[in-house]
């Protein structure tokens, strides 16, 4: 594993151990927010991996892991949709006129994990 890459898996796990910390009733943005970045530095780290670097943009960083996964099968699609709906979930919690809402929140947090465990598995 490259240095790079182990960095970006750490940060990502940190990021899901401290939403892990919260309830979702009583801090549903922090737990969203935290969950979004595990997933995002776990695709990064990923494509650091796979393709030697990551893009600079969450997007680009969204649609290149989309990319890479789209051959492996339903559960790298799966996980990429989640990993694409992770992201507006966040830009609405962060932004958004309406509150996050628990649900939301461990929702997120469930898709965090499995994604993390998903991308795990690439490296």
């Amino acid at each position: 594993m490259k240095p790079e890459t182990a960095l970006r898996i750490g940060r990502a796990e940190r990021f899901l151990v401290q939403a892990e910390e919260y309830q979702a009733e009583r801090a549903p943005e922090a737990i969203i927010h935290l969950a979004y970045y595990a997933m995002l530095h776990a695709a990064a780290a990923v494509l650091i991996e796979r393709l030697g670097r990551a893009p600079k943009t969450h997007g680009a960083i969204i649609g290149q892991f989309s990319n890479l996964t789209v051959t492996d099968g339903d559960r790298g699609q799966s996980l990429s949709r989640r990993f694409n709906k992770a992201q507006n979930i966040r830009l609405a919690s962060d932004y958004g006129d309406e509150n996050a809402t628990a649900s939301e929140a461990a929702e997120m947090r469930e898709a965090a994990r499995a994604f993390l465990a998903y991308c795990r598995s690439l490296v």
